[in-house]
């Protein structure tokens, strides 16, 4: 079963970076959303948001800072 991360190879081919730097810069400038795993490590981006977005049917994403609506939890 495949990973539900892009591989390291993978966020290379996307962003056409090979360093993890260069690659983060990339997601960033791109609006990709992606995880930074503690220690470091290469960028995790979900395959699913991948396929979605390379595919047009990007799904939405909340801004950043967005507040849940707390009222619909009671």
């Amino acid at each position: 079963m495949a990973s539900p991360y892009l591989t390291p190879e993978e966020v290379k081919e996307l962003t056409g970076y090979v360093t993890r730097a260069a690659a983060c810069r990339w997601l960033d400038r791109n609006g990709w959303p992606y995880a930074t795993p503690a220690g470091g490590g290469w960028p995790r981006v979900l395959r699913e948001y991948h396929d979605a977005r390379l595919s047009g049917e990007e799904k939405r994403r909340p801004k950043r800072g967005a507040e849940p609506n707390w009222r619909c939890a009671a």
